[in-house]
């Protein structure tokens, strides 16, 4: 399972390096809405929707490398 997810977070970040980085501070790093907001000068709802956006592909491209 770690296998595909870092394959496919490695797919995302050729398409979407943001949605991908946002990923990477959230599931590895474990950092809040709030502390990523912060650290990328967007508001804590813009990061929301950005985070629902970037885990859609990433289980999308998970379910297509099966």
């Amino acid at each position: 399972r770690v296998l595909l997810v870092d394959e496919a977070l490695t797919l995302l970040e050729a398409q979407d390096p943001d949605s991908a980085r946002l990923i990477t501070l959230k599931f590895f790093g474990g950092f809040t809405h709030q502390e990523i907001a912060r650290s990328l000068g967007l508001t804590e709802r813009a990061i929301e929707r950005q985070w629902a956006y970037a885990r859609t592909l990433l289980f999308k491209l998970i379910q297509d490398n099966r």
